[in-house]
């Protein structure tokens, strides 16, 4: 653990996530200035706490576009998959040697505690600074709740430690003791930051909508966490789930209230409006986004998302787990395997884009779309790249397209390395409170006012609200191993549309103690019809329905998750070596 001490933060990363920030780059660095010749105005604990903004994930700066839509792939699920099966899910991990490889780095919690043990010394009023205290508390929070999702029990630390402190040979902390104080902290944060319109940076900054959101997530987290683990050795003994489910619907409960809702993003055009916000450069009208990032090629800030919806796949394809859960443009469920049996290729995608819930072409191309019109000419969707590699790579047929915007000025550059776009990411929206009051709702057995939550976002695609229903296709992609009822079923398939390829369905799957969605299974694609790619190369087999099978080879037995131990990331052995009061997870 010593290694990962830092006396002072990084020079402070300024303009990441504001636009009016060139008063910001004038500031003197953290590096470059002693201590107590910090925090004495406002302005320090404002510039202090933008450090830690890139933390939060957004479109890369350089590279791929992974780390909003196309993270369940990178990370791996039943939904979204790379051309290499996960280590993850195909139990080939090996157990973790040094702090490097993992989460298992203090650095940003040390950083934050720094602010705790300081700011006090801040010479003006209170309430000209508490927004960034509360910005602190949100962000301790964060940094903690990356912790618990990857270990569980951790050391929970209320200062800043230095290399000679005594507390960095504790034990670990209950998981129960830190979430608990993880939603302390965000109660802190939900009192001290301002609201969204009164926030100096907007939707650019956070504000007390993003902690109330963030409160909702944490609290659902955990209240499944310990509901379907409860007597493993993932479960902590005496944890009471309905206690974390009620936190998650008050916290959505009270940003849906009228004094916080901010509604949906909507242009009353249901054929494009899910697909549209995520395309949108500035998203300071869009009230749905509560807080996104905003790029400027002036700044040297940008990234390559529209190239990657546009030209290629980042590697990233969705699955036939994920279309499955599309149901029908009249609320029913679609029968996609009976329907491939006699329909195929791109007439497959043409036709369950006409069928079905208009969220599904909003999220994956369909032949004849139009991925660019722009100064790089017309450029049209004929089929999936199943014929490519690498980056270009699609395995599945079911190609991403979600926040595509044919007209911007880099969709469709093939440019191979290009950090030009400015496509504003967004990192909180709304419509995720929603489903977290309807799920943690149901959990608690209460009656789910739909009409205030999932028919909202129903009714802005043209679906029909919401019901309650049986499925026979069930068994198929939602096999979660064990029972749950229909109504709960339901919000999770909604949950799966409507949250898809934002990279939820990873954190799903470990809360829901799902891994019988995986285990033994091989993600799937579409019904190929090979005459479409006759004198062209391609190297996938089918399966018993005519279905692409793109790991047949790589996992013949299906993935190979561990339950018995790979809910949970192996501590890092030298960091037990250093501290023999840590305890390793179970079956590492």
């Amino acid at each position: 653990m010593k290694r990962n001490i830092i006396l002072l933060p990084l020079c402070l990363l300024c303009a990441i996530l504001i636009s009016s920030c060139d008063d910001y780059l004038e500031k003197k660095p953290l590096t470059q200035i002693g201590n107590d010749d910090y925090w004495k105005a406002t302005s320090d604990l404002a510039n202090y706490t933008l450090q830690f903004y890139p933390s939060l994930p957004a479109f890369e700066v350089v590279g791929s576009y992974t780390g909003l839509i196309g993270w369940d792939g990178t990370r791996g699920s039943d939904t979204q998959i790379t051309g290499v099966p996960s280590t993850v899910w195909n139990g080939s991990r090996s157990p973790v040697t040094s702090t490097s490889d993992k989460e298992w780095n203090w650095t940003k919690i040390r950083s934050v505690n720094v602010f705790f043990d300081n700011y006090w010394k801040c010479k003006d009023p209170f309430d000209s600074y508490k927004h960034y205290v509360g910005e602190a508390h949100f962000f301790k929070a964060w940094f903690y709740f990356e912790k618990v999702r990857a270990y569980g029990d951790v050391p929970w630390f209320s200062k800043a430690l230095d290399t000679s402190s005594e507390e960095l040979y504790k034990a670990r902390d209950s998981r129960v003791l830190v979430v608990d104080s993880i939603l302390w902290n965000l109660d802190k944060a939900i009192e001290y930051l301002n609201p969204l319109k009164s926030v100096d940076g907007g939707s650019n900054r956070l504000s007390k909508e993003v902690a109330l959101l963030f409160k909702s997530r944490v609290a659902l987290y955990e209240g499944s966490w310990q509901k379907y683990h409860k007597g493993t050795a993932f479960g902590t003994s005496g944890a009471d789930p309905d206690k974390y489910f009620r936190l998650a619907v008050e916290a959505a409960e009270e940003l849906m209230d009228p004094q916080y809702s901010t509604g949906l993003y909507s242009t009353n055009s249901p054929s494009e409006d899910y697909c549209k916000m995520f395309s949108l450069t500035d998203q300071t009208s869009n009230k749905e986004a509560l807080l996104w990032k905003r790029y400027d090629k002036g700044l040297g800030m940008g990234h390559s998302f529209q190239i990657y919806v546009s030209d290629r796949t980042a590697g990233n394809s969705l699955t036939m787990e994920q279309i499955h859960h599309y149901l029908k443009k009249n609320g029913e469920p679609y029968d996609y395997i009976s329907v491939g049996k006699t329909v195929k290729g791109g007439d497959f995608l043409t036709k369950i884009a006409e069928d079905c819930d208009p969220r599904l072409s909003q999220t994956i191309w369909i032949p004849d779309m139009v991925m660019w019109d722009n100064g790089y000419g017309k450029g049209i969707f004929t089929k999936p790249f199943l014929n490519q590699s690498g980056e270009y790579l699609n395995n599945t047929g079911f190609q991403i397209k979600k926040g595509n915007d044919p007209k911007d000025p880099q969709a469709g550059s093939g440019v191979s390395w290009n950090t030009n776009c400015v496509t504003g990411a967004i990192v909180f929206r709304y419509a995720e409170a929603l489903l977290n009051y309807a799920e943690a709702k149901c959990e608690l057995g209460e009656v789910v006012d739909y009409d205030k939550s999932v028919n909202l976002l129903r009714r802005r695609v043209g679906m029909p609200d919401f019901k309650v229903q049986s499925d026979i296709n069930r068994s198929l992609y939602a096999d979660y191993g064990y029972a749950i009822s229909d109504e709960l079923y339901e919000i999770r398939r909604e949950r799966t549309v409507e949250l898809g390829c934002e990279g939820f369905r990873y954190d799903d799957i470990m809360r829901w103690a799902a891994h019988s969605l995986l285990k033994g299974k091989r993600p799937k694609g579409y019904p190929l019809d090979l005459s479409e790619w006759e004198g062209v190369k391609i190297n996938y087999k089918v399966d018993e329905n005519g279905l692409l099978d793109p790991y047949i080879g790589q996992i013949p037995n299906g993935y190979g998750f561990d339950p018995e131990r790979d809910y949970l990331e192996c501590i890092p052995i030298n960091e037990i070596t250093l501290n023999p009061q840590l305890i390793q997870n179970p079956g590492w």
